[in-house]
């Protein structure tokens, strides 16, 4: 019988990892993502110094930020990452939390693996703990009712800010995000996306931070002769310079006697006339460009008593838009009375060259500002971030009515129900959910590292509490086990649910791998034609260097 050669079956150009080594490869990947936002978690985490390829530095303690600015490449690595965003896309917090849990069921994962437990086996055992997990989790939850709402609000605003401001303004934030997302909120349901606008403005104190029921914005009038307030505004959004039909670039126009071209100018100027007399004709009392208004057209604006803002940015231009029911106008010689919006009162305060407008109660919908002040960008920037997550952690409770413990105390409680639940478990399952429930004790761990307590002491001290008090949590700043609840630091159920449902998610789908092939990347230069070689500029000889200098 002949015999048959190697059959080949892959690609001799790719690498092949299988087996354990893929899985561990992945997992110490993850773990890797942990440790570089873990020392960030709670309010007293650390910052970190990011340097941009301009030279920009920042400084945040925000997972998801620092997740995306360092560029990650590892594909299990990014997996980790995207657990981040998800929590920042429906909690808007939690992005640290979710990695550090994530990282930690893949820990106790490994070590089950090489005691020869298999990775099905471990996903099967997962998914059992996460669904027991949020039935817990909702055993453990509070209600905010009518009476409480409004405290509970704000103490789960503080706790979320906590860390991320001065604590000095932390009460003063709190109060303003709450504020902000009353003014929006309609049926219960908050829209922090589109509805909550937030401007920040520098050279001001934090505490002159305020919310602004409308649109504030940092411009004022054009013209001096503008009238400073508009009752019932009719609202004109222009995304287009107010002018005559352009010729092309090379475009050449020839005249044969300097009588022709005035006509031509003439022409053009009764053009923009028109284009001006269309949009009086409308009714508007109120313009708002993204382009310059020319001196000629600003004149027959101020003859009708018309308000002509500074240039704005398209941003800014569609949110008044969103707010007034104004459509945006790309042509202005199309202009017609539907695509005027409203609004009740338009106020401009002028300072200097520049000023402020305001537009309060849009016609189409309720818009609430944020004029976020600091006296470095830097402040602003660490303000800005601390009043975006206070806002999404407010619409999470508006929309659940239910908040729970902070402080380390909820997972601690499911760590304890979990381990409760095991012995209820036959088979390799058993271990797999106590080993769940030792990763969601890496949180509160976590917390009293980061704040530089004993954590062995502490961590038995905080199991021995919740035997009592299963709001039992670690007060970070006295270094004492204390009721969450009644401290007021206080978490969203919406995150505490999302962040074991994203990590559980992500640690499964890293189990099920099991064979990575990485094509190899060859860099092939092809052979160039004669005329781009670099003997040669089109065929003409380069010119030397002290002739280019």
């Amino acid at each position: 019988m002949a015999k048959t050669g190697p059959i080949i079956v892959l690609d001799p150009g790719k690498e092949q990892t299988k087996g354990n080594e893929a899985l561990f490869m992945n997992i110490a990947a993850a773990k890797a993502v942990a440790g570089l936002v873990q020392s960030t978690l709670g309010p007293k985490g650390m910052d970190k110094m990011l340097i941009n390829k301009m030279g920009n530095v920042s400084m945040t303690n925000d997972g998801v930020n620092i997740l995306k600015d360092i560029g990650i490449e590892h594909p299990a690595a990014k997996m980790v990452v995207e657990v981040a965003r998800s929590m920042e896309t429906t909690a808007g917090d939690g992005t640290t939390s979710s990695v550090i849990l994530a990282a930690a069921f893949l820990d106790k994962a490994e070590k089950l693996v090489k005691k020869g437990i298999h990775p099905t086996l471990i996903a099967k055992g997962y998914r059992m703990a996460e669904e027991k997990a949020l039935e817990l989790l909702n055993n453990s939850a509070i209600n905010a009712t009518a009476e409480t709402r409004g405290q509970i609000l704000r103490q789960v605003a503080m706790t979320a800010i906590t860390g991320k401001a001065p604590d000095s303004q932390k009460e003063l934030l709190a109060d303003i995000a709450v504020k902000a997302a009353e003014i929006v909120e309609e049926n219960g349901f908050v829209d922090v996306r589109t509805k909550v606008i937030r401007v920040v403005e520098l050279q001001k104190r934090i505490e002159e931070t305020e919310v602004v029921e409308g649109i504030a914005l940092n411009s004022g009038a054009l013209s001096r002769k503008a009238p400073k307030a508009v009752q019932n505004p009719k609202i004109v959004l222009l995304d287009a310079e107010i002018a005559a039909n352009k010729t092309k670039n090379d475009a050449v126009m020839t005249v044969s006697s300097p009588e022709e071209r005035q006509k031509i100018i003439d022409s053009d100027r009764q053009a923009v006339l028109d284009i001006v007399r269309k949009i009086v004709e409308t009714g508007a009392t109120a313009i708002f460009s993204t382009k310059m208004v020319k001196p000629n057209v600003l004149e027959v604006f101020d003859k009708n008593n018309i308000f002509v803002s500074r240039p704005l940015e398209e941003k800014d231009i569609e949110n008044i838009s969103y707010a007034t029911g104004a459509r945006i106008v790309r042509n202005p010689k199309e202009i017609s009375a539907s695509d005027i919006g409203e609004a009740g009162l338009l106020e401009c305060i002028t300072r200097n060259s520049s000023g402020k407008t305001f537009i309060r109660d849009g016609k189409n919908s309720k818009i609430a500002t944020i004029v976020v002040r600091g006296e470095t960008l830097q402040h602003a920037d660490s303000v800005d971030t601390a009043l975006e997550d206070a806002l999404w952690v407010i619409k999470s409770v508006i929309e659940d009515g239910k908040v729970v413990a902070g402080g380390g105390a909820v997972e601690t409680e499911l760590s304890i129900g979990l381990r409760a639940y095991a012995t209820t478990v036959s088979g390799y399952e058993q271990r797999v959910i106590s080993s769940f429930a030792d990763a969601l004790d890496e949180i509160p761990k976590t917390l009293i590292r980061n704040a530089g307590l004993d954590v062995i002491d502490l961590s038995l001290a905080l199991r021995a509490e919740h035997t009592k008090n299963k709001n039992a949590g670690i007060n970070v700043f006295t270094g004492k086990i204390t009721d969450m609840a009644d401290a007021g630091v206080i978490d969203t159920f919406r995150l505490k649910r999302n962040m074991i449902k994203a990590a559980t998610e992500a640690a499964v789908m890293i189990l099920k791998i099991d064979d990575i092939l990485r094509a190899t990347h060859k860099r092939t230069i092809p052979n160039a034609p004669p005329q781009h070689m670099a003997a040669s500029y089109n065929g003409i000889a380069p010119p030397q260097m002290n002739e280019r200098r």
